[in-house]
């Protein structure tokens, strides 16, 4: 005879472990920078950078695709100008979704990947939202999207372990 109250804990797979714990540092780290970036927001700061730039695309001695490259981050910093504390705000956001969906999948739940997906995906727009489709932004996405994708299809590989 078997005893009713003995029920089974689902076993949480390795994997999944490590890619939760990875998630955690990517997306608290995310969180942290932003919520920080945010409190200390101001225009001048971003100014300064600007002059840098301006200072080094100055040179004639660089590559076309350099002198570009520097032409799109002074869009990306004007923008962020604008539009700073917008951005910095949208990006903590979806870190903060990143962080429930990991957790949610952590404790096995399902809908913690469709948390995750929109909140890593929806993180990629948010600077050509404002920015536009400079080559900065292009190539800053790629990289971002490239590890965003390779998370999700590695979380996709132990969906089936997810409960509903």
């Amino acid at each position: 005879m078997e005893n009713p109250f003995n029920v089974e804990k689902p076993v949480r797979p390795t994997f999944l472990i490590v890619l939760c714990i990875l998630t955690f540092i990517g997306s608290g780290w995310g969180l942290i920078n932003n919520l920080f970036q945010l409190a200390m927001f101001t225009p001048e700061r971003l100014v300064a950078q600007i002059q840098q730039i301006t200072t080094m695309a100055g040179t004639e001695t660089q590559p076309s695709w350099v002198s570009s490259m520097l032409s799109s981050s002074l869009e990306v910093l004007q923008t962020t100008i604008m539009h700073g504390k917008a951005i910095y705000s949208l990006a903590a956001l979806c870190a903060v979704i990143s962080l429930i969906g990991a957790f949610m999948m952590y404790k096995l739940k399902r809908n913690g990947f469709y948390l995750y997906a929109v909140a890593q995906i929806g993180q990629l727009f948010i600077m050509p939202i404002y920015s536009g489709w400079n080559s900065a932004v292009i190539v800053s996405m790629a990289m971002s999207g490239f590890f965003a994708l390779l998370f999700i299809i590695l979380y996709g590989l132990n969906y089936s372990k997810l409960k509903y």
